[in-house]
This record gives structure tokens, C-alpha cells and sequence, in this order.
């Protein structure tokens, strides 16, 4: 099933509506959990969590996983985790115990072996988010599956991986990681235009296209502005 797609007249309004969804799909589950995507574009749907929708969901009841981290400490400017606890998880008071962070000061292989246990200890042998949110880069890219990553056929929950983008060394979720009730695709800029193209028109899993490969069992949603999405 290919993703409903959410075009707004500017990036500011598809961070915005893409919060509204993550603000309305948490309370509807019991053991609420939600994947961060990491990068520039999430800072802003993130701070709206924290702000516009603070008292909207229990936040301190969420479990918050990520779906990629690169290979720095936590401190680091280039730190997924630093970007979401400055944005998202301070400003909400989330207790640190509910964050299950990607140890990228560790390295890819040990950090991601680490990672994957993790889950499978909190989550089991067939993880299930109740939110993925998800990025794309300009290649297609998301998390750090790119085109063609030997990640996306991988039985292990996380791997160690090599990039074509700095830093180069990185942990990411595999396909066999990224289940989730609904998946959220946060998409800006007219540089990813024929990336989100080819995402949008794939029915089956292409290793050209890495957002081919996860879905959402309830849903799956690109929010995107009208200069990376189509005419509507």
C-alpha cells in the first residue's frame, strides 16, 4: 500500500500537521512508543510537540527510541539525541529512563549490537512502534539506509553502517526494526523532490528507494511541503 500523501503550502505547516498526527495517534495507545528521526527537518515538528501540544498526550509515558544515530557522543552538535533532548525531551521533563538512546560514542558495531539487544529485551522479537517519524534525504535516503545498503535486507534490528555523508560512520534500525502502527514521513525542500517521486510511486520493496521498504500497519503518511511534494 502506498503512502497517503499530505501536501501543505510550506514547510513550517507540514512540520505542523505532521505534530497534530503524532500529538493524536500516542494517546490511542496503551504502551505508547515513538521512533525519532533525527537531522534538521524533525527540530521543528518536535518543538511544536513541546510546546503547542505539551499537555495533549502524557509524554512522560512514552517510551522514545531512535531510528538512527551517527557515530559521535551524546553531546556532540551532530548528535540525533542531542537534537531531540534540546527540542523535545527537556523541554517535556521526559524522565531519562524512558529514553532509549543510540550509543554512537561506542562505534557502529558495538553501538549497534547494543542497540539491537536493547530492543529485543524492551520490545521482543517483533518490535512495534506505535509512531515511526521518518526523514528522507535528498538521495532517498531514511534513517541511515541508503539506496542500495545492504542494511535493508539485514536480520538484525540494528547495524553499524558506512555512509556517503559526514560523519560516514553510523548505527541505524533495519527494515526488520522499523514496524509501527503509523508511519510518518517528514519531508521539505525541492531538492528531495524526485527522491519523494520515486518514494511515493513504489509498490514493492526497492532497494533504490529505501522508504519502500517500511510501512505502517495502519497507516503511512508523507507531510511534506509543495516544493518536495506533487501539484495537488
Amino acid at each position: 500500500m502506498r503512502p497517503r500523501i499530505d501536501v501543505a503550502p510550506t514547510s513550517a505547516e507540514a512540520m505542523a500537521r505532521c505534530a497534530a498526527a503524532i500529538a493524536e495517534a500516542l494517546p490511542a495507545s496503551r504502551h505508547p512508543t515513538l521512533c525519532l528521526a533525527g537531522g534538521t527537518t524533525p527540530r521543528g515538528a518536535y518543538e511544536l510537540l513541546a510546546s503547542r501540544y505539551a499537555k495533549a498526550v502524557n509524554w512522560q509515558g512514552v517510551e522514545y527510541w531512535f531510528g538512527d544515530e551517527r557515530c559521535v557522543g551524546p553531546m556532540h552538535p551532530k548528535s540525533n539525541y542531542r537534537m531531540a533532548l534540546e527540542s523535545l525531551l527537556d523541554p517535556l521533563e521526559v524522565p531519562a529512563q524512558r529514553v532509549h538512546r543510540m550509543l554512537g560514542e561506542l562505534g557502529p558495531q558495538q553501538g549497534a549490537q547494543r542497540y539491537a539487544q536493547r530492543i529485543a529485551e524492551t520490545l521482543g522479537e517483533q518490535p512495534n512502534f506505535t509512531v515511526a517519524l521518518l526523514g528522507m534525504g535528498p538521495e532517498g535516503h531514511t534513517a541511515s539506509l541508503f539506496p542500495g545498503s545492504p542494511a535493508l535486507s539485514a536480520e538484525e534490528f540494528a547495524l553499524g553502517v558506512q555512509v556517503p555523508a559526514v560523519p560516514r560512520e553510523r548505527i541505524t534500525l533495519t527494515p526488520a526494526a522499523l514496524h509501527a502502527d503509523r508511519v510518518f514521513l517528514l519531508v521539505t525542500g525541492k531538492e528531495k523532490s524526485a527522491a519523494l517521486a520515486a518514494a511515493l510511486a513504489a509498490d514493492a520493496p526497492d532497494p533504490a528507494v529505501p522508504t519502500s521498504y517500511i510501512r505502517g500497519s495502519i497507516e503511512t503518511v508523507c507531510f511534506c511541503d509543495g516544493a518536495a511534494g506533487p501539484a495537488e
